[in-house]
């Protein structure tokens, strides 16, 4: 059984199983492919070339090296050698928590259960991150049929934050063995300050609890981690990503 450190710092590898991605591990890491990029995990040796081919056999155009506290010191350089470069957001946080985070009973949070509702609510996460309109476009149909899928397996799941029946907050998170990863969070710039990722933080450990698995793991950015320190969340180390789009 992974450790609480282990699941923070690679995270992807302990997912359970979920319809848009594929895991194959190899004998120099664990590639997960998405719908649109690939992840590299517990990386024993940068065999960079193998990735690459099985990412353009899969039509992937981006793969993310995910270098965690464990990893040979020397793989950073050898990663930069090897023509990676920092991820658009370089460096994130692994974090876990085991106890209950505080409330917030005034902010509305509901699961989400259909892809309408799913469509409105990822707008949110697409406003916080300034996606463009014509990429918007062009991932709502790809996004639909991923909730789809997803949602009906039950092992991925979303949560919507309302004021007057908007949405102003969005979270997914994502059953694991032994807890609950939070797979992204996001919540309007005219919301903030109210309690609104904190709601949506206890929604996803509410499901924990009641699914027997007391424990929320997540690799945070550096706008959400001291949000979760203040919520009672444990620091276990860096992981810094790579980027490589050859």
């Amino acid at each position: 059984m992974p450790t609480p450190e282990q699941l923070a710092e690679n995270t992807g590898m302990y997912l359970l199983p979920r319809p848009s991605y594929e895991t194959v591990v190899t004998d120099d890491y664990t590639y997960v492919a998405g719908p649109n990029n690939a992840w590299v995990l517990g990386i024993q040796e940068p065999n960079v070339d193998w990735a690459r081919d099985e990412s353009r056999r899969r039509g992937i155009k981006l793969v993310e090296w995910w270098v965690g506290w464990s990893t040979p010191p020397s793989l950073v350089d050898e990663l930069l050698s090897l023509g990676l470069v920092p991820d658009d957001e370089p460096v994130l946080t692994g974090m876990t928590s085991a106890k209950e985070p505080p409330a917030a009973p005034d902010i509305d949070v509901r699961p989400i259960e259909t892809a309408a509702q799913f469509l409105e609510a990822i707008a949110v996460d697409w406003e916080v991150w300034q996606t463009p309109e014509d990429e918007r476009t062009k991932r709502r149909a790809i996004e639909v049929g991923r909730f789809d899928a997803e949602h009906a397996a039950g092992t991925a799941h979303h949560w919507a934050a309302y004021d007057a029946g908007r949405p102003i907050g969005f979270g997914r998170g994502v059953d694991m063995e032994d807890g609950v990863a939070l797979m992204g969070g996001a919540v309007l710039p005219e919301a903030r300050g109210r309690g609104v990722y904190r709601a949506l933080v206890r929604a996803r450990w509410d499901h924990a609890v009641a699914r027997g698995t007391p424990l929320l793991v997540v690799q945070a950015g550096p706008m959400s981690a001291p949000v979760l320190d203040g919520l009672g969340f444990e620091r276990h180390g860096e992981i810094r990503l790579f980027a490589d789009r050859s």
